[in-house]
């Protein structure tokens, strides 16, 4: 059980995943949270007596992120950040004043401070909806990057081992990615939607999902996670047991507190506030040199927690505490145990007994088949499973990450039988592996015995070998040039595809044929001489495609010929979508402050009308008034329409982009994604049309 060394009560409410400790007059620490009305607030425990030690800072905006850092090395003074749906404020508490104010038109969803391994100078973190930004103390942009979907959690960690400071990304596509300037160190594919990342020891960091899960990952390989029904609000490391290694902390929807051993996941501390966890920052609230845990309750409550120290005996509390954790854990364990015995019990007394019992033994020897069937005249995707030895199946459970919603299906046949086919609909193109657990048994039995088995399921299993033939030519490809054997890129089908009898290959080239499970859309790939092309209709595809190409034959640098000429109509509509929503928006913000002029007039007049008591004239400026309040509301709802439709348009830009550096590799993908950058500042549409065909302007 945790001890907290303090306890306050805030009168105020505490947003979730919005606070942050800092420094801001360079000495003392201050705790900065978001609070209702568009409002932060800063509350300073060591202020003077001539200072308050509550502040407010009024944004009149809703509130999407808060960070606390230095960004200025030269100054001892730590700048409060807030994001909002439209613009980034950076401001300095103690003087009074904004470093800067930039309109960000895609909004901040997450912020963080620091340095970059890339950068010179501190920088402020931003992410957006497809897109990460990092700004210097002034404002000025030092890094811009294009993500698969909304950012939803940035840490700044090691994950390659390479000593060197890199961003790890969150992404609301069930993505992780660790990147180094434009290159992606790592990539991890999730079961939902990242919520919370943590920077550890060395190459780990956790990690949180929306599901509930929160686990550890070294670099790319995960080392543990677990699986809570509650939702976690709050997620940070510290050392907080006193052995030099950084503990995972969690923060849930309940009010519970958890701090697990990062290499283990072993729960060793726990307690409770008295709402729901809003925040978990660090830092040295009470100034006395040493960092606290600092955990914030929606309602207002703030505990704060220090590391054990190894050289003073525990009290006698939290040895008691301890002791009921792992009675807790044993009594847990006990109880899978007794469930586990009873099970078999209750199958002994009702299974038949002697020689009738004896024939409803399976040979131990009894064995199951399992295979993957692409059907490309039904449109369908199925786990065959067979047993042998006269038995039969009851039922067949699938476990696999990604591809399942939650992470698991079941199939229950209508009578037992030695084959079932297992139906499949994937969403998702995935290579994962899938734990299989079947349930065999002998005919007219009521015991069953589970087999499990392991199962790599092919990345493009969803796409069925096809007859040239009886399929029509995607009119969009991509192309590449790639030193490599016939046979190498033959291999890779066969392995991605997961099939050999629709690959057609030879000394001179490659080629196969595949139809879409999903859309019955087509997809070639073909090799001649070192010419590689991917014929489909998807872009997004092509990327998945070659991007998995890549990794198979160890590609690190690569070129492209993209030809989609439905996808770039879109694209150039998008763009003109994009100048029109921008065009709107200027022209309506003129028209609301020329409306809020307006209604200060109105005002002024009818309270001169009251004075002078000339009632009939203050009545008609109030109905003036009434008439413009209106106005200004439709307006508002044309604003806010507008601002969510430039949102989209946006986010159609960002993805394209993304799309499209993913038919390169290593500089040609970071040029594109530079150029495509550099473009748009420039409102150059065929220049930038250009870039994503040809990969360079």
């Amino acid at each position: 059980m945790l001890q907290p060394i303090f306890q306050l009560h805030l009168t105020d409410h505490i947003a979730v995943n919005l606070a942050a400790v800092g420094k801001f007059d360079g000495k003392h620490p201050s705790l900065a949270y978001a609070t209702t009305g568009g409002k932060v607030c800063i509350h300073s425990p060591h202020a003077t007596a001539d200072q308050p030690q509550i502040q407010y800072l009024n944004i009149n905006k809703d509130i999407t992120a808060v960070a606390a850092g230095r960004l200025d090395a030269a100054s001892d003074r730590d700048v409060l950040l807030v994001g909002t749906s439209s613009s980034l404020q950076a401001y300095d508490v103690h003087a009074n004043q904004d470093l800067f104010f930039k309109d960000i038109q895609d909004g901040v969803s997450t912020l963080a401070v620091g340095q970059l391994g890339w950068t010179d100078v501190p920088a402020a973190i931003a992410g957006g909806v497809n897109c990460l930004l990092g700004l210097d103390a002034a404002g000025n942009e030092l890094y811009w990057t294009v993500t698969g979907d909304k950012v939803s959690a940035v840490a700044l960690s090691s994950v390659s081992g390479k000593r060197r400071v890199e961003l790890i990304v969150g992404t609301d596509d069930f993505s992780i990615k660790a990147l180094y300037n434009d290159t992606v160190v790592a990539e991890i594919a999730e079961a939902d939607r990242v919520i919370g990342l943590a920077s550890l020891e060395g190459t780990n960091f956790g990690y949180a999902l929306a599901n509930g899960t929160i686990g550890v990952y070294d670099g790319g390989s995960r080392t543990w996670r677990v699986k809570s029904k509650h939702t976690l609000t709050a997620l940070c490391s510290h050392d907080l047991d006193g052995d030099g290694q950084l503990e995972l902390i969690s923060g849930w929807s309940n009010g519970r507190i958890e701090v697990r051993k990062a290499d283990s996941g072993q729960l060793i501390f726990k307690d409770s506030m008295s709402a729901s966890v809003a925040a978990i920052v660090k830092g040295d609230y009470r100034g006395d040199g040493a960092d606290q845990v600092v955990v914030c309750a929606v309602n207002g409550e703030v505990r704060g927690y220090l590391p054990l120290d190894p050289n003073v005996a525990p009290t006698p509390q939290l040895v008691a505490a301890n002791q009921a954790l792992k009675l807790q854990e044993l009594a847990l364990r006990k109880q899978e145990l007794l469930f586990e015995l009873q099970g078999y019990q209750v199958n002994r007394v009702a299974g038949p007994s002697g020689d009738a019992q004896t024939a409803y033994i399976i040979p131990q020897d009894t064995s199951m088949q399992t295979v993957v069937m692409a059907d490309a005249i039904q449109h369908s995707c199925s786990l065959a499973v067979s047993a042998d030895h006269d038995t039969v199946i009851r039922g067949v459970m699938l476990f696999a990450e990604q591809i399942f919603e939650g992470e698991s299906i079941f199939y229950y046949p209508q009578s037992p039988s030695p084959e079932v086919e297992v139906p499949m609909a994937l969403k998702k193109d995935a290579a994962v592996t899938v734990l299989i657990k079947v349930m065999v048994g002998k005919q007219g039995s009521s015991i069953y015995h589970v087999f499990e088995s392991e199962l790599r399921l092919p990345k493009f299993c969803m796409y069925a070998p096809a007859d040239r033939e009886a399929l029509p030519m995607a009119s969009s490809s991509v192309t590449f040039s790639i030193a490599e054997r016939p046979a190498r890129v033959a291999m890779w089908v066969e392995h991605s595809f997961g099939t050999e009898n629709g690959v057609q290959h030879g000394p001179e080239g490659v080629e196969a044929h595949f139809l879409s499970l999903r859309d019955g859309r087509p997809l070639t790939i073909s090799m001649c001489g070192n010419q590689v092309m991917v014929r489909t209709e998807d872009l997004e595809l092509a990327g998945e495609v070659v991007q998995d190409a890549a990794a198979y034959l160890g590609l690190t640098d690569l070129e492209s010929i993209a030809h989609f000429p439905d996808h770039m109509q879109d694209f150039q509509a998008v763009l003109a979508k994009v100048d029109e929503c921008n065009s709107n928006r200027l022209k309506m913000m003129a028209e609301a402050a020329e409306s809020s002029t307006a209604v200060k007039v109105l005002v002024v007049k009818a309270e001169d009308a009251r004075l002078l008591g000339e009632f009939g004239v203050m009545k008609k400026m109030y109905n003036q008034l009434q008439h413009l309040n209106r106005e200004l509301v439709m307006e508002h709802t044309k604003r806010a329409t507008n601002h969510k439709e430039l949102l989209d348009s946006l986010k159609l830009v960002n993805t394209m982009i993304q799309h499209a550096a993913r038919l390169r590799l290593g500089a040609a993908k970071a040029r594109v994604v530079t150029a495509c950058r550099a473009a748009i500042k420039a409102n150059n549409t065929i220049t930038l049309l250009k870039i994503i065909r040809e990969g360079r302007a």
